[in-house]
């Protein structure tokens, strides 16, 4: 019998892979045999994932430096790809930066318009130039990463541009996938609630007040690892969610259940 999950043979491409659940994306694709073109800002950190994920998985991995907020960098980034594999099957739109700690009031306007900028234009500036190639190929797996902010409002006193631009991305999912289903490319998203990546382990270290006080919000009572989300992209990469498009897959222990 086929295995859905393999992915040998496909060219798949996530963006902010240098570190958290991007690596934890290019990983899993990496290990279900995909080659894998990971982008972020930082080449060098990018360079060094690249190289350990080869050396784990056997798979070839790339790092090409993206800039998502610039609409050049992103069509020179999806130029590279071609230029190496001819195709791309599979889109990650992973970069982004994160949640902001302030009230909505306090907000200056160029923190809401750079979190904006990268989180919600950056993936559509991947999903225009990318969807160009896919339509092209007449098929494609593409995954943006939503947050369980775009679903609820959060308890805590904190509203910013974030959990607005989540909502965004979720909507443009569901967008695109009506638009690009005629061409055999499905869009889906993940939204990933708390995870226990190295930022947030740092950020629970200073706060452990915030973590105690999640923990009796979330029914599962822990975090998500890192390395758990990964198999959920191997999924909506993989045939085996050929008759998936425009859901946003919540994976939050529970949290928006309540």
């Amino acid at each position: 019998m086929k295995n859905k999950f393999d992915l040998s043979g496909k060219t798949a491409v996530v963006t902010g892979a240098g570190q958290g659940l991007g690596r934890s994306f290019a990983r899993a694709l990496s290990g279900a045999g995909a080659e894998v073109f990971l982008m972020a800002r930082n080449l060098e950190r990018l360079t060094r994932t690249a190289e350990e994920i080869a050396d784990e998985t056997g798979t070839a991995t790339h790092a090409i430096q993206l800039d998502i907020t610039n609409e050049q960098s992103v069509k020179a980034a999806c130029q590279a790809v071609l230029d190496a594999a001819g195709r791309i099957d599979i889109l990650i739109n992973n970069a982004a930066v994160g949640r902001s700690n302030k009230k909505l009031t306090d907000e200056p306007l160029e923190e809401w318009n750079s979190i904006l900028e990268t989180n919600l234009t950056g993936t559509f500036l991947m999903m225009k130039h990318v969807g160009r190639i896919m339509i092209e190929q007449k098929s494609g797996k593409v995954i943006n990463l939503g947050s369980m902010t775009g679903h609820v409002a959060m308890r805590n006193p904190t509203v910013g541009a974030y959990d607005v631009s989540k909502a965004g991305i979720e909507c443009l999912t569901r967008l695109m996938a009506g638009a690009w289903s005629e061409y055999g490319v499905t869009v889906n998203a993940i939204c990933p609630g708390y995870y226990m990546t190295d930022i947030n382990k740092a950020y629970v270290a200073e706060h452990p007040e915030f973590y105690e006080d999640s923990l009796r919000q979330i029914p599962l009572k822990k975090w998500g690892e890192p390395e758990d989300i990964g198999d959920i992209a191997v999924f909506l990469a993989s045939g085996a969610s050929d008759y998936m498009t425009g859901a946003n897959v919540v994976s939050d222990g529970g949290y928006t259940i309540w």
